[in-house]
């Protein structure tokens, strides 16, 4: 490895550690509460260290969502290549973007909130973020349009209307177990596979063919 190529894995420690401490910081105080110096202590950097990976918090917190969509783009572009049943796919891109809710709830809320019919100047960070939630919408329409074709999906369906919807639901189910998990699964006796199983199946039949 080259010493430029070392300095810059180096850099990207680094960064990932800021960002996984600013991400705890801002689920847990709050965007608004969270400071620089919250985030310096954090993970452990200096302030000056902090500033110079990132410009501002804003930074940061768009970082941060970018980090999360970059992650879960490569996870859904990996499953919908593999050779594997379509419903086995469908099933482990469901989980993906549970685990993205999971490690990244606030910039899921923040994703959740995007309006790009509102961005008449866009920053260059909002950009990205809009990209990657593209390129994510782009590989599932493929990928919806595909099981048409091969017989596993209703005739009928309009696949970019479907991921938009699909996306929805999804956000809105694991919304709901962050919530109210703990509630539900002890009122109908579920475990937390068991109720991801069961919002699988309500979610992705609608589908199927």
């Amino acid at each position: 490895m080259s010493r430029e190529n070392k300095n810059e894995a180096v850099a990207a420690v680094h960064r990932k550690k800021i960002l996984e401490s600013a991400g705890r910081l801002f689920s847990e105080k709050g965007f608004e509460a969270a400071t620089i110096e919250d985030i310096s202590i954090a993970s452990g950097y200096s302030r000056r260290t902090v500033y110079a990976y990132f410009r501002s918090k804003e930074d940061i917190l768009h970082s941060f969502i970018c980090e999360g969509l970059s992650e879960l783009s490569g996870a859904v572009r990996d499953i919908v290549s593999r050779e594997t049943d379509f419903e086995k796919r469908c099933r482990e891109i469901f989980d993906a973007m549970g685990e993205f809710y999971r490690n990244y709830p606030l910039a899921a809320e923040i994703i959740n909130g995007f309006k790009p019919s509102e961005m008449s100047e866009p920053s260059e960070a909002a950009k990205r973020i809009f990209a990657l939630g593209e390129e994510i919408n782009d590989t599932l329409v493929g990928f919806v349009s595909g099981g048409i074709a091969s017989g596993n999906v209703r005739k009928g369906i309009v696949p970019e209307l479907t991921v938009y919807i699909l996306w929805s639901e999804i956000s809105a189910f694991y919304g709901l177990v962050q919530s109210k998990g703990e509630f539900i699964r002890k009122r109908f006796s579920f475990s937390e596979t068991e109720l991801c199983e069961y919002g699988f199946k309500q979610i992705f039949g609608s589908i199927f063919k």
